[in-house]
């Protein structure tokens, strides 16, 4: 529990029961009117007269609405349930307790309502100030502590068997809740059959590396790839800037998919071309709604695109559009070559049907046999053409290593050390 903030009448104890309460908690302590006339300067009184009841009470909410407070017990002014805003965020910060007494007894405590500092229209009398109060009081409280001839120590008890009761509710609630957090690996599977269901003919791809951060699923479609982010209700925002960045280079339209928890923050997180669906469990099934429909994401870049295919996918590509092979290139240099064409004899329509094409007949059971076959068929080219003896004897040894699937080690390189 963060913090407990005491509230009711002038002369309730609020100050006198917050010291003792603050060192059985192990809290610290703080009393918003002395908050206030450090800030400003001058006693209760003082500002009362200067400002007016009104103006009092406004300087009374802004600096309660300021107070940045853990594990502390908040004593108030009597006159603190005036400002809304300062109530509504203290209540958000920790529990409210009301200390009640009857008017008869606050009568007797108060005294002096000016020499106290005691916010009291012109003509208002103690006896009506007290019951346009109370309601307020009633209104904010979590925890009503009825006073009433008791004691500061049985006070003190009730309220701390109260706070730990509140505190055990607290946490079976969170309990509760957790059993309903949708983590990542509980939405894969029912989020498929929602896209498939949704998009008709596609393939899914899961956690595949793009730049700096790991696409959890990228959708191929006939002509576009989609880009999937899963933010479960177990997850935070804290990385989402960058990897919206990354999605925007590699994908032609891009979605988050969220639980509830994210559900009404996440327009403030994504682009607005970004397409959002929600996720949670209802009668027990998985439900997934669209909350809005993703864009085309014109920040998509071609070459970074083209990262996501193996070499001799690419290889592919430069078959279906009739080019040279660029035998012994990188594989970088051989997408800048595919791209150079584009738009002028291969058209983005094109492209995107037939990396779509590729990705969709892709079979990752035989990642290293298409390696191998595609390595193997690289060293014969070469073979035919080399007429070096010595040249054809090495490319026949890595021709050999290939066959085995054994990796080609890279020939190493000496440096000649200088003379000190």
């Amino acid at each position: 529990m963060r913090n407990i903030v005491l509230i009711g009448m002038p002369g309730a104890g609020k100050s006198t029961v917050g010291v003792v309460l603050a060192k059985r908690l192990g809290f610290r302590f703080l009393d918003s009117d002395l908050v206030i006339q450090e800030r400003y300067g001058k006693l209760l009184e003082e500002l009362i007269r200067a400002h007016g009841v009104e103006g009092f009470w406004k300087i009374e909410e802004e600096v309660n609405a300021s107070l940045d407070c853990d594990r502390t017990v908040i004593a108030t002014g009597g006159s603190a349930v005036y400002g809304e805003r300062a109530m509504e965020l203290l209540s958000e910060q920790g529990t409210i307790l009301y200390l009640k007494l009857p008017y008869e007894e606050i009568a007797s405590r108060v005294g002096d309502l000016n020499a106290r500092g005691v916010t009291v229209r012109q003509g208002q009398t103690l006896k009506e100030l007290y019951e346009e109060r109370v309601p307020l009081y009633e209104k904010y409280a979590d925890i009503t502590i009825d006073c009433e001839g008791k004691e500061l120590r049985e006070i003190v008890l009730e309220m701390e068997q109260l706070i730990s009761r509140l505190e055990q509710e607290e946490k079976e609630k969170r309990r509760e809740k957790r059993k309903d957090v949708l983590k990542d690996k509980d939405i894969r599977e029912p989020l498929f059959s929602f896209l498939e269901d949704t998009y008709g003919k596609t393939r899914i791809i899961e956690e595949k590396t793009m730049g700096r951060s790991r696409a959890d699923i990228v959708m191929v479609l006939p002509s576009a790839l989609y880009g999937i982010e899963i933010k479960s209700d177990a997850d935070t925002y804290a990385r989402l800037r960058d990897q919206v960045r990354d999605y925007d280079k590699y994908f032609d339209a891009n979605i988050v998919v969220v639980g509830s928890t994210h559900g009404e923050h996440i327009r403030e997180h994504v682009p607005d071309y970004w397409g959002i669906i929600t996720v949670e469990i209802v009668d027990g099934a998985f439900d997934f709604y669209y909350m809005r429909r993703p864009l085309p994401n014109t920040k998509m870049k071609w070459k970074r695109k083209l990262e996501l295919l193996w070499r001799p996918e690419l290889a592919q590509l430069q078959e279906w559009n009739e080019m040279p092979k660029y035998k012994g290139i990188a594989k970088a240099k051989v997408a800048d070559k595919i791209l150079e064409r584009v738009p002028d004899r291969i058209s983005e329509e094109t492209l995107r049907r037939q990396v779509s094409d590729i990705l969709f007949e892709r079979d990752y059971s035989r990642v290293k046999e298409l390696l191998a076959e595609y390595r193997r068929g690289e060293l014969d080219k070469q073979l035919e053409q080399e007429t070096d003896p010595e040249k054809r004897k090495a490319l026949q040894k890595k021709k050999e290593r290939a066959a085995q699937n054994a990796p080609i080690k890279p020939k190493r390189r000496y440096h000649r050390r200088r003379s000190g």
